[in-house]
């Protein structure tokens, strides 16, 4: 337990704590168990895979943009690299005749580009980060369109599907996947030096600097990790249709921020765990899910996520006011301790 959930429970605050650390797993169980007695679809192994399967790579892109939220900066190009990553691999392996992973080694360079740039306005440029990242989104979704003219490049070796549609046994490969990173990433930001950086600089920016921290270098590389996530969770979501698509990420900026937010991430940096975006990201395909079965319209799932969205906003911004109160200034975060 950190030090700012000691003097919270010493306010008189100890169930705002266990709600911020623990809300949403809780949700996501009831959630799951009032679905799976009423509707008799849902509790079905298919349907429970394609639900894993479905929130796999949208998860994978959320914990990039977790790197940049957990700074204190936001990461706003998501929905424009995606489609950089699809319809450029497709546009390699497809037009140029490139091998695949030479393909994937190139669009992943791609994006530690855009990342870079990302964070060389913001952290260097002393731009806001919205605004940096929205002109960087709107820069690359030109330069998509200039590439595409707007047009989807099929035609991608039907062996690629397996990153986006395999199984092993009977478990899909990008659940696998999703879980790989999501422990390879839990290592780094609680087990390294760097990794246990990122808090420092979204807890308290100027003891961050006091205390050695390249506070520049660790937020060049947020937006880095975001830009490479996206990157993976795209060729993904490509490999399910085998192909490029300028459009594939249009709609999933929301949804990303939704449940980097969900997943108990504090928008004002400093506070979030790896895991908790996973969960975030399941939560949010089991109500998905759970509509579609109850053949609700679409459109419901945008009010239910803006919903969702604005609930935990605001618990969060009424946790965060409480924890200043208690300690009398800014907080500081440790790893993984919420």
């Amino acid at each position: 337990m950190s030090d700012i959930d000691r003097k919270t429970k010493r306010s008189g605050g100890v169930w705002k704590v266990f709600l911020r650390d623990w809300i949403i797993l809780i949700l996501l169980l009831v959630l799951v168990l009032l679905c799976s007695v009423f509707l008799e679809k849902f509790r079905t192994t298919n349907n429970i895979m394609n639900i894993l399967r479905q929130a796999s790579f949208t998860a994978i892109i959320a914990m990039g943009e977790f790197f940049a939220i957990l700074t204190g900066q936001m990461d706003m190009s998501v929905s424009s690299v995606i489609g950089m990553v699809s319809i450029f691999f497709a546009g390699f392996v497809v037009k140029l005749g490139l091998p695949v992973w030479v393909a994937i080694v190139l669009v992943l360079a791609m994006a530690v580009v855009i990342g870079l740039i990302n964070g060389l306005l913001v952290v260097y440029g002393k731009m806001p980060s919205f605004i940096a990242t929205l002109v960087v989104m709107n820069v690359v979704r030109g330069v998509n369109y200039l590439y595409s003219r707007g047009l989807p490049i099929s035609g991608l070796p039907e062996g690629f599907n397996f990153l986006g549609s395999g199984y092993v046994g009977i478990v899909p490969f990008p659940v696998i996947l999703m879980f790989f990173v999501a422990l390879v990433l839990y290592v780094v930001t609680a087990h390294t030096s760097p990794g246990r950086s990122f808090y420092a600089v979204g807890g308290n920016l100027e003891a961050s600097k006091l205390s050695g921290i390249n506070v520049n270098y660790i937020g060049v590389l947020a937006f880095v990790f975001s830009a490479v996530l996206t990157g993976v969770g795209a060729l993904g979501l490509t490999a399910k249709t085998l192909a490029g698509n300028v459009t594939l990420g249009d709609d999933l900026l929301f949804d990303v921020m939704t449940i980097v937010v969900l997943g108990g991430t504090s928008l004002m940096g400093g506070r979030g765990r790896i895991f908790g975006v996973v969960i975030g990201a399941l939560f949010l395909q089991v109500i998905g899910n759970a509509m579609v079965l109850l053949s609700i319209n679409t459109y419901w799932q945008w009010v239910v996520k803006g919903a969702i969205l604005i609930i935990v906003v605001l618990i969060d911004s009424n946790t965060k006011r409480d924890v200043i109160t208690a300690k009398g200034k800014t907080p500081h975060k440790h790893p993984e301790e919420g």
